[in-house]
């Protein structure tokens, strides 16, 4: 008899989504969390912003799979953020803030689209440390650099909230990682970030707390949550069985 069938878990974002997997990233965590009981698998890509993933949904995750997800956890916006500067690569990545909410609302009702038990946790991007990320330009681009940010705090709060009410009007998850990265230390930028945006070992850890605690309030049917999840049977994993 073949054993019970592990849920799926998708994790679809940008680079703090590729990066995941990296010694003390949030994907690894969640994967440890979750092993015998659910498999997660890796789609991230850096650079991407919401438009991107959007043109791409289709094949990312397409409708006719005899197995669709479980849980797909969206995290992009950082990209779609980006101050559009000219001579800075980011020009390109930045989506004006009412389309990243549409994006937002069509990538979440696709997702749920796949199955009546496809469940969706849309994600923040993180804050801005300004004084970090000002360094981060200045290594990188030099004199270039000097008097110009391509992130801003400002910016990223105004998409975070956005995120939030495109999570709000779809029926699905949120996790607001603006506001708990602000809210875990007044030194929160040296402790969660590398370079003033991206996530650290520290940031990656309220990451991965804010997931696992929305995943555990969420009223679904079935539960989500690892102490609900059944372990995989030996047998479910052999090819024949």
């Amino acid at each position: 008899m073949a054993g019970h069938q592990r849920p799926l878990f998708v994790l679809y974002g940008a680079s703090m989504t590729q990066f995941s997997f990296e010694l003390g990233g949030w994907g690894a965590a969640l994967a440890d969390l979750y092993q015998r009981k659910a498999d997660i698998l890796l789609r991230g890509f850096m650079g991407w912003n919401t438009r991107r993933a959007l043109e791409l949904m289709q094949e990312m995750f397409p409708k006719n799979l005899p197995t669709q997800p479980s849980l797909v956890v969206v995290f992009f916006g950082a990209n779609d953020a980006a101050v559009p500067l000219k001579h800075f690569s980011e020009a390109g990545q930045a989506v004006p803030l009412e389309e990243f909410k549409e994006n937002l609302k069509k990538i979440a009702l696709y997702l749920k689209s796949l199955s009546d038990k496809t469940r969706v946790i849309l994600t923040t991007a993180p804050p801005i440390h300004e004084e970090m990320r000002d360094k981060h330009c200045r290594r990188i681009m030099g004199e270039r650099a000097v008097g110009k940010l391509d992130r801003t705090n400002e910016n990223a709060r105004k998409y975070a909230a956005a995120c939030r009410e495109a999570a709000g009007e779809t029926g699905v998850g949120v996790v607001d990682l603006w506001t708990s990265i602000q809210q875990s230390s007044p030194n929160w930028g040296p402790e969660c970030l590398t370079d003033g945006m991206h996530l650290s070992a520290g940031g990656s850890k309220i990451m991965f707390n804010e997931l696992c605690r929305v995943i555990k309030e969420a009223d679904w049917v079935p539960s989500l949550h690892h102490e609900r999840c059944q372990s995989a049977a030996v047998s479910s994993c052999l090819p024949g069985t």
